[in-house]
This record gives C-alpha cells, sequence and structure tokens, in this order.
C-alpha cells in the first residue's frame, strides 16, 4: 500500500487523485459567491489580490477575468505548473508557503477560500501562516477567510461514505479527535492501494477573532454562507470572516 510521507497537505494536495475526488466542486456556486464578495467589498478596479493556498487557481481565474491583478501561491507545485498555464499580464502564480510573508505591505486584498487553514501540526503555523496573510497586506488592506464552521462540522459528521469518480471508488471516513476532524482517504487504482488523510483543526469564531487581534486586524463582518447570510453558530455552513488591516 501507498502511504503518504511528507506532511499531508504536502503529499495529498500534489496527487492526482486530490483533484479526482474533489472534481465535482461547484464551479457555478463559487463564481457567484465572489462576484457577492468583491460587489460587497466595492474594490477598484486596479485592486492587486493574493489568492493564498490558491490550488489549481480556479478562484484566481475568475478574479482577474472580473478585472482584478491577481496573484495565487500554493505549497503544492504541481497546481502551480498547472495554473501557470492560465497567467497573463495580470494574473501571476508562485509556489509559496503560507506560513511566509510573500510580499509586504503589497496588496489590497488577501483571500483565503474553500477552508484553506488549519492544516498544520502546530497551533503555531495555522497562526504564522494568518500573520503572513495581514503582512501581505497594505494598512486598510482587507482579508477573507473562508472556513467551515466548527460548530457544524461537529453536529453534522458523516463518519463512512464511499465515493466513485472516474472509476475510482474512494472510501472516505471521518472522525473528530481533540480539536481536529480528520479524514481518511482510501481507494485502489492500477492494482495499487493507497492512503491518504486531511486534517484541520477545528477553529471557531473565538479562535480566529483572537487571532485577528493579534495580527492587527479587525474584523468587519461575519458570514455563514456563500449567499453571504448572516452568521448562525449551530446552522450556518461556513463561517467567512472579512477582516480589514489596521
Amino acid at each position: 500500500m501507498q502511504f503518504e510521507e511528507k506532511p499531508w497537505f504536502e503529499s495529498w494536495f500534489n496527487t492526482p487523485y486530490y483533484h479526482i475526488l474533489y472534481k465535482e466542486r461547484d464551479m457555478d456556486e463559487a463564481q457567484a459567491f465572489l462576484k457577492r464578495l468583491m460587489a460587497y467589498l466595492g474594490l477598484d478596479a486596479n485592486s492587486k489580490v493574493l489568492d493564498v493556498a490558491c490550488g489549481k487557481g480556479r478562484h484566481s481565474l475568475f478574479l482577474n477575468q472580473l478585472g482584478f491583478d491577481v496573484t495565487g501561491i500554493d505549497l503544492a507545485s504541481e497546481s502551480i505548473d498547472y495554473a501557470r498555464h492560465f497567467e497573463n499580464p495580470r494574473l501571476h502564480f508562485y509556489c509559496h508557503d503560507m506560513r511566509k510573508v510573500f510580499c509586504v505591505n503589497y496588496f489590497e486584498v488577501v483571500v483565503n477560500l474553500f477552508t484553506s487553514l488549519g492544516y498544520f501540526q502546530k497551533t503555531s503555523d495555522n497562526f504564522s501562516a494568518l500573520k503572513s496573510m495581514a503582512s501581505n497586506l497594505k494598512p486598510g488592506g482587507v482579508i477573507i477567510v473562508d472556513f467551515f464552521n466548527e460548530t457544524w462540522v461537529r453536529n453534522s459528521l458523516v463518519p463512512t461514505m464511499e465515493k466513485e469518480v472516474d472509476g475510482i471508488a474512494f472510501r472516505i471516513q471521518k472522525i473528530i479527535d481533540g480539536d481536529k476532524v480528520i479524514k481518511t482517504i482510501r481507494f485502489e487504482d492500477k492494482g495499487i492501494d493507497y492512503q491518504f488523510k486531511e486534517e484541520v483543526s477545528l477553529l471557531g469564531l473565538e479562535d480566529f477573532e483572537t487571532m485577528f487581534k493579534q495580527i492587527g486586524v479587525s474584523i468587519e463582518s461575519c458570514f455563514g454562507s456563500y449567499l453571504l447570510d448572516s452568521f448562525e453558530r449551530q446552522s450556518s455552513e461556513r463561517l467567512i470572516l472579512v477582516g480589514r488591516k489596521k
């Protein structure tokens, strides 16, 4: 059986199987969300946007189509190599660790979408990622963090499921272990058994409030869905925070 050896996010995100498993993500929903969000922010057309943990660049590409100057960064080199096929003078991609500052005081907006935080074993690394996001912003710039609502995750966890995509039967198990939700993904392809995992910290609103205060960011809005509904702790699926750097 093939097991991951690197930190889970370095190995899993760099495999084609990650993109196969999640290929059915709703792009129309994601684009509608970004349209609403950018309209809500009322950004200038020349605003520079940093997409942190951009993956293959689906959000970056659409933000660029909306007219913004967009930079996408991600640790997964295979994803960045793919995204670079779509580069233009106002759209660029770089392989970069979100825990490190990319470009100090440069961007008007930093986005971190689709629960792309909380991956790290050390709590200090999750904080470092947020701190670096803020450092990339100009004073007065906006940071958007789109995370799951940890209360909803705890209350709606489905322990096991199977999902077949492109002829591959993925067997998925989810557990909550302390302050983390752990998803184990097993499947067989071309006679080889594989096992990967996703391990994400169950960060709640209070956790983000504490970290945002420490990095000099004030929370201006808190939404609970991609429709920008108000956040409800017990029923909202998402925790979407809009903060401004002081």
